[in-house]
């Protein structure tokens, strides 16, 4: 018999995005699937690649990355810019890569009966062996031009989904979509299969962009609702500002100023009441490494 007591609370992972955990309420569920929504430049690949960079840099948890489009090289080569060297963690056995991306040359073909059970044992294989718990796959609209129907997208991406949860993995997985607001993913099913949903936005509002993120769901634990601005910082990756946590503090005291006028501060009791302003200092820097 299922009882309250019975039913385990679940557990967050901080993934070391600054802000990130007080917006989420203590990180991502852990040994969950988390869908990471947005267009063309929201950061999707940063906020993927920053998941594992963090959990090697600050828990030292290793992880697999799955890329679809572009080649470890590039993913490499571009995440320099962080100050996250990828090629020296796959060299330590922390990090590695499942190469999925197209090659040169490779003809597109559309198969009714395709299936990633090949591409699910590479990922086992390279799980087991860097001993990874943390896991990104970028982007899943790649691998699902290959598939014919709605029905066999929303299949396979749960059969994705239910291998990662069975190999004990907290993973992260990005979509596109083709708007700001509106549809959350390309396909419209992506989110119905994830456990959890993000959406990264990156607006244009008058002439400057603005990049914000949204919790869309997370399924049986809390989170802050609405859309927290954030930013990319070179050395860095993506700091969140949790508006949530800035306030103003004010404390009065018994220090009265004058206000040059004899009549006004007759009028004030004596003189103006000095009023001492405090305010909460924002999320901590990163730690330079």
């Amino acid at each position: 018999m299922i009882t309250l007591k019975t039913i385990p609370v679940v557990e967050k992972l901080k993934i070391g995005i600054p802000g990130f955990d007080q917006i989420s309420h203590g990180g991502l569920p852990k040994d969950r699937t988390t869908l990471v929504s947005g267009t063309s430049g929201s950061a999707k690949t940063v906020f993927a690649v920053q998941f594992l960079a963090s959990g090697i840099q600050q828990a030292d948890q290793h992880g697999v990355f799955v890329t679809f489009e572009e080649s470890p090289r590039d993913i490499c080569q571009n995440m320099l810019g962080f100050n996250w060297n990828i090629q020296e963690w796959e060299k330590q056995g922390k990090w590695a890569f499942v190469d999925a991306s197209p090659q040169v040359g490779e003809e597109t073909i559309v198969a009714g009966k395709f299936d990633l059970g090949a591409l699910l044992a590479r990922i086992k294989h390279a799980v087991q062996k860097v001993n990874a718990s943390r896991i990104s796959l970028d982007s899943l609209g790649a691998i699902f031009t290959k598939f014919n129907d709605s029905n066999t997208i929303r299949r396979e991406l749960f059969r994705i989904a239910t291998a990662l949860k069975a190999m004990g993995l907290t993973a992260i997985m990005t979509a596109e979509r083709t708007q700001e607001y509106g549809e959350v993913s390309r396909f419209g099913v992506e989110e119905f299969v994830a456990d959890n949903v993000i959406v990264l936005r990156n607006v244009l509002d008058e002439e400057n962009r603005r990049r914000t993120m949204e919790v869309l769901r997370f399924r049986g634990t809390s989170h802050q609702k609405g859309e927290m601005p954030f930013t990319i910082v070179p050395g860095h990756g993506i700091i969140m500002i949790p508006l949530s946590a800035i306030e103003i503090k004010q404390t009065s005291s018994s220090t009265r100023v004058t206000s040059g006028s004899p009549e006004l501060d007759r009028m004030c009791g004596g003189a103006f009441i000095a009023i001492q302003f405090s305010s909460y200092p924002g999320p901590p820097a990163p730690v330079r490494r």
